[in-house]
C-alpha cells in the first residue's frame, strides 16, 4: 500500500505558500543570448517578489541540439533529451514539464522506467523552464538522488522559488518546437506534474498551431480547477495564484464556458491525482477533483502524496501504457501526419 503524505510533505508546501513573502533579489539585466532580455511582465502585484534562481539549470543535450536561451532571465535553458540529430525513433517523442520550484531533474526515475519499456533517449524529453530548482519534488514513496546531486553540483542553494504559468509559456513553446525539428516528429506527447500542466495547456490555448499534433496529454495533479494552496484572497499575495486559484479569470479562459475547452481534437487525454482530498495537500478537501479534466480519463490514486502521483511506479507504469497506446493508434512516428 503507499503511505499518506509525511509530515515533510505538509511543510513542503506550506513553505511555498510562504514563498510570497521572501525579500526580491535585484533582477540582472545581463544576458548571453543575441535575443534582448524581456522584462518581467508580472513584476506587480502578486509576482512583485518573484525571485531569480541561482542560475541555469545542467544542460543534458547533445553538442548539435539548438542552445534555448531562458525568455525570462537569459540564460540557457537546462534538461535532457536526445541522441543525435533525426536519429532514428520507434515512437513519438514525449516532453515532460516539472511543477513549480523544481527542474527537469524530477523527471529522471521517470526517464528511467521509460528506457526500461524500450524508450530511447531520442524519445525522451524535459526542460527545465526556471532555472536550477530545489529538492521539493521529493516523495516518500520514492527517492530521487541523481537529481538532488545534479541540483548540488548545479549551483542550487536548496531554496525554492517560485513562478507562474504566463512567465514560461514562451520557454515551453520554443522547447516543443525545438524537439519537433530536432527529432523530424510533428507529433508527440506531453506529461505536465502541478504547474507544469496548466503550463503546458497554457502553452496549447496560446499557440493553437501545436493542438493537432499532441498524440497524448497527461495531466498529473494539476490545478485546472484551482488549488487549496491558493484559498481565497490569495489572488493578490501569492505567486501564481492570480492565476490557478479557484474561479480566476485566467483558468475560465484556459478551461472555457462549461469546461468546453479543458479537451479537444485527436488527442488522448488522462489525468492522474489523488482524488481523496486527504492524500494531496495541493488538493485537500473539496478541492480533490480539480485535476479532472472534462472529457479526459480521469484516474484517481486516493491517498497518494502530491510527488508520489508522478514518481510512483506502478502509477509511471499506467501513464506509459497510456501514452504508448496512444501512439500505436496514430500508426507512429513515420506516419505522414508526423512528419516534418
Amino acid at each position: 500500500m503507499r503511505s499518506w503524505h509525511s509530515l515533510s510533505t505538509i511543510l513542503l508546501f506550506a513553505s511555498l505558500l510562504a514563498c510570497g513573502n521572501d525579500s526580491p533579489a535585484p533582477t540582472s539585466g545581463n544576458t548571453t543570448s543575441d535575443e534582448q532580455r524581456i522584462e518581467n511582465p508580472k513584476r506587480d502585484g502578486p509576482n512583485a517578489l518573484h525571485r531569480e534562481p541561482p542560475g541555469p539549470a545542467q544542460r543534458n543535450f547533445p553538442e548539435d541540439f539548438p542552445t534555448l536561451f531562458d525568455w525570462e532571465w537569459g540564460f540557457e535553458l537546462g534538461g535532457f533529451g536526445g541522441v543525435q540529430r533525426r536519429a532514428q525513433l520507434q515512437r513519438m517523442p514525449v516532453i515532460f514539464v516539472h511543477g513549480n520550484t523544481t527542474d527537469h531533474g524530477d523527471w529522471y526515475v521517470v526517464r528511467d522506467d521509460f528506457r526500461r519499456g524500450g524508450w530511447s533517449d531520442q524519445e525522451l524529453w524535459a526542460l527545465s523552464y526556471n532555472g536550477v530548482g530545489s529538492n521539493s519534488g521529493s516523495s516518500p514513496l520514492r527517492s530521487q538522488p541523481e537529481a538532488s546531486a545534479e541540483r548540488e553540483s548545479s549551483g542550487g542553494d536548496g531554496q525554492s522559488r517560485s513562478t507562474n504559468n504566463d512567465l514560461n509559456v514562451v520557454d515551453l513553446v520554443r522547447f516543443i518546437q525545438a524537439v519537433q525539428d530536432y527529432t523530424g516528429s510533428a507529433c508527440f506527447s506531453l506529461v505536465g506534474h502541478s504547474l507544469g500542466v496548466t503550463l503546458a495547456r497554457k502553452a496549447l490555448h496560446s499557440y493553437p498551431e501545436l493542438k493537432p499534433h499532441v498524440v497524448a496529454f497527461v495531466g498529473i495533479a494539476g490545478a485546472n480547477h484551482g488549488t487549496s494552496l491558493c484559498p481565497p484572497g490569495s489572488e493578490t499575495s501569492v505567486i501564481s495564484c492570480d492565476e490557478i486559484a479557484r474561479g480566476t479569470a485566467w483558468l475560465e479562459e484556459l478551461n472555457g464556458e462549461d469546461g468546453t475547452l479543458e479537451t479537444y481534437g485527436n488527442t488522448a487525454w488522462l489525468t492522474i491525482y489523488d482524488g481523496s482530498g486527504v492524500g494531496d495537500v495541493a488538493f485537500a478537501g473539496d478541492y480533490g477533483p480539480s485535476p479532472q479534466l472534462s472529457g479526459a480519463d480521469n484516474r484517481e490514486f486516493p491517498g497518494v502524496d502530491h510527488n508520489g502521483l508522478r514518481i510512483a511506479e506502478d502509477i509511471v507504469a499506467e501513464y506509459q501504457l497510456f501514452i504508448e497506446q496512444a501512439g500505436a493508434a496514430v500508426g507512429g512516428p513515420n506516419t505522414p501526419q508526423c512528419a516534418m
